[in-house]
């Protein structure tokens, strides 16, 4: 995870809001964090989850 300043002009949603656009639980959205797979950026107590790194993640390999 990504400490502050949390970037401009990203799409970035609290984990609430990501795990309903990912539709996946909260541990494991927070799995694919830690693990690098998805980015998220704190900022204070919360933490927000940057969107394209979801829709990256969730596209269909090539020839799949």
């Amino acid at each position: 995870m990504t400490a502050s300043p949390t970037p401009v002009g990203k799409r970035l949603a609290t984990v609430k809001e990501a795990c309903a656009y990912a539709k996946m639980g909260h541990t494991k959205l927070y799995d694919k964090i830690n693990a690098g797979v998805i980015k998220a950026y704190k900022d204070g107590k919360r933490t927000l989850v940057d969107l394209d790194s979801i829709d990256a993640r969730l596209e269909p390999w090539p020839g799949q």
